[in-house]
């Protein structure tokens, strides 16, 4: 299992998976408020959608911004971003999305399964032997 190399790596990767599904909540939220203003023909409700609409639009380009940094420690591919690349013949889909999928594994198991390499990433900084070695002398010294 791999692991990120730093905790800015880590907040990149919530961050942009949090957008991801919250922009697709919000986008189906709006579109059932679309249909329930044109069944119940509702003017006002018809208004607000397309400031919605907007909101949704400018949310999917935050999106893209934060999730072309937020990539797998192994391959180094940005697995939140909309890429035309080819995955691996064993990714599976959640919803009929591979970033979904991804964006579901990030904020409810901590961990995520590359859909490009297939190698499983837990959410949390690599330690290297580095750095057990600065923190033992460190604390060596208090005592």
């Amino acid at each position: 299992m791999h692991h990120p190399h730093s905790t800015t790596a880590i907040l990149r990767l919530r961050l942009a998976a949090l957008l991801l599904v919250g922009n697709c909540m919000l986008a189906l939220t709006t579109a059932g408020l679309l249909v329930e203003s044109v069944v119940t023909n509702n003017r006002r409700m018809m208004t607000s959608v397309p400031w919605l609409l907007v909101f949704v639009l400018i949310l999917v380009v935050v999106q893209w911004i934060a999730a072309s940094r937020a990539s797998c420690p192994l391959c180094r591919t940005p697995v939140l971003s909309p890429k035309k690349c080819a995955k691996h013949r064993s990714a599976r889909v959640f919803l009929g999305s591979h970033r979904l999928r991804v964006a579901a594994a990030i904020l409810f198991r901590n961990q995520f399964r590359c859909p490009y390499c297939n190698e499983s990433t837990a959410m949390k900084v690599r330690e290297t032997p580095h750095r057990e070695q600065v923190g033992k002398s460190w604390t060596s010294g208090l005592s």
